[in-house]
């Protein structure tokens, strides 16, 4: 099983390396079994055949108005931060009738604090994890989200080896936006909502058919 780095919402998920696992567990009455597979990772990338999807319990009702605060210590241009974040965001809404998200321009602010503001910025966090999205909510109604891209990596508009993807990890952070959940079994590493990444990674750029499939249960087609 191939190193990967994980991709987190506000935790860190750990799963088991184990091929199979089966308890049984015996009550009074009856005997019950369960049975835990960690699957293979696909050869090939299968991702517009693989309809999986999770949700979150809650998700926007509203379209979400978002700002970016493009300062970073990487040398990228403003326009270049605006573009590539902004086509991150456009993937999920090219796949639904319905406007999740509407551009506002540039801020200073910076994300992780609840403030009446959506923003995406880099920022400082732990190792171990690429980036992560904050979720404020009321009942099943997000009322605010922010994304933080963790300066403790290098990053690429580029896709460079060595690097994290500013446009593959973003495609994967809005996702949280629009209502969907990390997946982590080894058969759905080619989706975009697959909850691991890895430098120099670009295939979450693209959504796969479980990832259009989670979008239309929240938003639909």
């Amino acid at each position: 099983m191939r190193k990967l780095i994980a991709l987190s919402l506000t935790f860190v998920t750990l799963f088991s390396m184990f091929a199979a696992l089966v308890t049984v567990c015996a009550t009074k009455n009856a005997i019950r079994q369960r049975v835990v597979v960690t699957y293979a990772i696909p050869p090939q990338d299968d991702s517009m055949t693989n309809p999986h999807y999770l949700l979150l319990d809650f998700h926007w009702y509203t379209t979400i108005n978002y700002y970016i605060n493009t300062k970073n210590k990487y040398g990228f241009s403003a326009t270049a931060v605006v573009n590539t974040i902004t086509t991150s965001a456009n993937t999920w809404d090219q796949e639904t009738a319905y406007q999740v998200f509407s551009y506002k321009g540039t801020t200073g602010r910076n994300a992780g604090r609840r403030d009446g503001y959506n923003v995406v910025s880099w920022g400082g966090y732990q190792a171990g994890i690429i980036a992560v999205t904050y979720i404020w909510y009321s009942g099943s109604q997000i009322i605010e989200t922010d994304c933080r891209m963790n300066t403790y990596y290098k990053w690429s508009l580029s896709g460079e080896a060595g690097k994290m993807d500013v446009q593959n990890i973003m495609t994967h952070e809005l996702g949280h936006w629009c209502g969907l959940d990390d997946l982590y079994d080894d058969v759905d590493y080619w989706l975009t909502m697959y909850g691991y990444g890895n430098f120099g990674e670009t295939y979450k750029r693209t959504l796969g058919l479980g990832d259009i499939n989670g979008l239309e249960a929240v938003y639909g087609p």
